[in-house]
């Protein structure tokens, strides 16, 4: 078993010092509980086998095997150490309580490091051991037994941890800095001489064992994200293939690899951790008394065309493809050729040389340096196991100062591979972007300018020194929200059982904020792009009032619509679709809606057929219109058979419709539907509305100012309906 726990001791000082905080600030005591709640929840969530004990000082009674007489009194040994539950969590944010009893810090420190060295006596797996002090050393202390204190860190192997005190503001106070001492969540108190002395105690215990010190505004920010549980790396042993006769003996490592939560705390009851949930499904047929059906009378079918195929266990397992573990080289090609965007799959591996195997460490290593030489990489093929499918993927060689290596990523196969073409910005008949859609050099350059001040590469550290400023939101250090929120809705919930869940935690919100150094650094930017790149309000046309819109205002004000659209949302998908015959042509009662039904047929091209027909009625509707009535319909089919044409790059079927009819509209006096036309801008289709058939703006232009020769007087039919109410009377 390897050796890759760690027994903890966590010593929190209970004394008065801890409690004493202004008005309206946080305590010190209640900012370390918050310190030890997350050591715990990191180390619960993480699933670690790390073992936990709880040692409280200053508090009125005395629970440890070392007090004897006067020595190491007012010190408890409050949890044990084992692993750490919710019943530990529980402990520790509602059973301890200040005191008014000060204590021994060092007596503290020893008592801890005496339980830690026999509470892991005789078990296995321990690799150090680590105690983690929480004081502001307002305490007394006693000095006497410093040198064996430091000895039994040394001797026994364990780390030293300090939360509370920020030692380095003495240094600050030397070069002329507040005089102020240590901070907690943000407040700045005097430190008394008692803590000085402790501090000065502590920083001498440190520099001799190379231990810790943090303060609460340094330690709660580095605690606040939870851990992923430790995974010890297994190795996937194979042989690389390179030809027929050459085999190299390797082991593949996971280097990154997405992190999924562990299904133990996908499905758990807060209240019982160990009690099961299980899930309960059944299968029901569809019919009328939803008949249940066995799990072994199911079987799984595909559809195939119109017809149902079923795949039973057997025919599947028989039909599955075999293939024998390996890595097989296929070929190497340049590095460039394989592009980043390339890589699939959910991690990347490491590969090594068989451990052990000399005569593979040199045909691997020979390998990878002649790599890196020619800058060639290795296409192989992989097959986990023989349950798996082949997977192909890239090998690229990296050389450190103490190791050689493979690493491997997933590639697509060709038929994983999508193509897809956009359209390029509106041109003009010479070929060069449209002037309206072009950015001017400003415009390129403030774009430019706020990309740079948004480089995370650079984005932390003194302004003054370049050479100072490091990344933010390393990868390393950054954590997940989704495991953040899922985490403290369990603790939650364990907890309070009958209560919802939480609201956001701060801490958490507070690192899904941008950088500050990010939102600095681009607020001028911001602010000269908003003025480069001006956006206006679009405030829709009024429609004009025509005879059928009167009467659909009429309908809506009493109410008709609204009942017929309710009606109508009800029997979408039910009787409606029983009783609609299948649209053959397009009609005249709702001719929009049978365009779009035609054009989208699945089973055959309607498309021209439907323009034709669309076209047929559109002239209809305005033919047969008695003035102005039946204007707004034709004017709805026209928008949409223009629409259409221009998302199938059929402009040039609307077009040359459009030059016909403007000539048959103003022949037959219906000039006043074709100024309709032009007011709605509904003409012809230009090359910056579709490029294939599209006309260009000088000719669409040309074409709505021209007149036709011969215009024939108004026809008679062309008479407004007030004209002839006015010969009725």
């Amino acid at each position: 078993m390897a050796a890759n726990k760690e027994a903890i001791a966590i010593v929190l000082d209970v004394g008065p010092s801890m409690n004493q905080a202004p008005p309206g600030e946080v305590s010190a005591l209640q900012t370390a509980i918050d310190a030890i709640t997350m050591i715990l929840q990191r180390k619960m969530f993480s699933e670690s086998k790390d073992e936990v004990a709880l040692v409280l000082f200053g508090t009125d009674g005395t629970d440890n095997p070392l007090a004897d007489g006067d020595s190491y009194q007012n010190i408890t040994i409050a949890r044990p150490i084992g692993v750490a539950d919710f019943d530990l969590l529980q402990q520790v944010k509602d059973e301890i309580q200040p005191s008014d009893t000060a204590a021994d810090f060092l007596d503290a420190l020893v008592v801890a490091m005496d339980h830690l060295v026999q509470g892991i006596q005789g078990k296995r797996g321990f690799a150090s051991k680590r105690v983690i002090l929480l004081s502001d050393l307002g305490g007394e202390f006693g000095d006497d037994q410093l040198d064996t204190i430091i000895g039994a860190l040394h001797n026994s192997g364990t780390n030293l941890d300090v939360i509370g005190p920020n030692i380095e503001d003495d240094e600050d106070e030397e070069g002329g800095g507040d005089a102020g001492g240590a901070s907690v969540n943000g407040h700045r108190k005097e430190k008394t001489p008692q803590q000085r002395a402790g501090e000065a105690m502590v920083k001498h215990i440190l520099d001799q064992v190379e231990g810790e010190c943090y303060s609460f505004s340094e330690a709660l920010p580095a605690l606040s994200y939870f851990t992923a549980r430790q995974v010890r790396p297994t190795a996937w042993k194979c042989t690389m293939d390179i030809g027929p006769d050459l085999r190299i003996p390797i082991n593949f490592y996971g280097k990154i690899k997405d992190f999924k939560l562990k299904q133990s705390w996908k499905k758990v009851y807060a209240k019982d951790p160990d009690q099961k949930v299980g899930n309960l499904r059944t299968q029901h047929m569809n019919d009328e008394e939803e008949t249940e059906m066995e799990k072994e009378d199911i079987v799984q079918g595909y559809r195939y065309g119109n017809t149902l195929v079923p795949m039973s266990e057997d025919d599947k397992e028989n039909m599955k493809y075999r293939a024998e573990k390996c890595l097989k080289v296929l070929g190497f090609t340049k590095s460039e050729n394989v592009r980043r965007h390339h890589f699939l799959g959910d991690g990347t591996n490491v590969v090594f040389a068989e451990k052990g195997d000399e005569a593979a460490g040199v045909a691997l290593s020979a390998m990878i340096n002649a790599l890196y030489e020619t800058n060639m990489v290795v296409i192989a093929r992989r097959v986990y196991s023989s349950a798996s499918g082949p997977k192909l993927g890239v090998l690229w060689p990296s050389i450190k100062a103490n190791y050689e290596c493979l690493y491997w990523a997933e590639i697509p196969f060709a038929e994983d591979l999508r193509q897809f073409t956009f359209g390029t910005l509106p041109i003009t008949d010479e070929g060069e972007t449209n002037k309206k859609y072009k950015p001017t050099a400003e415009q390129l350059t403030a774009v430019d300018e706020l990309i740079t001040s948004m480089d995370l590469s650079q984005a932390a550290g003194d302004d003054d020194d370049e050479e100072e400023k490091t990344e933010v939101l390393k990868p390393k250090l950054t954590f997940n929200p989704y495991f953040q929120r899922l985490y403290q809705c369990l603790q939650h919930r364990a907890e309070n059982t009958d209560e919802g869940l939480p609201e956001l935690s701060p801490i958490i919100a507070s690192y899904l904020k941008p950088p500050q150094e990010i939102i600095t650094n681009c607020e001028e930017h911001v602010e000269k792009i908003k003025k480069l790149f001006k956006l206006e309000m679009v405030t829709k046309k009024k429609e004009e009032q025509t005879g059928e819109t009167m009467f659909k205002d009429n309908e809506a004000e009493a109410g008709s619509a609204p009942k017929r659209q309710k009606l109508d949302d009800n029997l979408e998908g039910g009787m409606q679709d029983i009783t609609r015959a299948k649209v053959t042509q397009v009609g005249t009662v709702t001719p929009t809606a049978d365009f779009q039904a035609l054009i989208t047929r699945k089973d055959e091209d309607m498309f021209e057929e439907a323009c034709k027909q669309m076209q047929k009625r559109v002239e209809q509707i305005v033919t047969d219109s008695f003035g102005t009535q039946f204007y707004g319909k034709a004017m709805e089919c026209l928008k949409a058979l223009r629409q259409e044409c221009i998302k199938k790059q059929e402009a040039k079927v609307y077009n040359d419709f459009m030059t016909k009819y403007k000539d048959k509209l103003i022949g037959k006096g219906k000039r006043d539907f074709w100024d309709q036309i032009v007011q709605d801008k509904q003409a012809l289709i230009t090359k910056m509305e579709c490029e294939d058939g599209g006309v260009s703006k000088e000719e669409a232009n040309k074409f709505v100012e021209e007149e036709v020769k011969d215009e024939p007087a108004p026809a008679a039919d062309a008479e407004t309906t007030d004209d002839l109410m006015d010969q009725l009377e």
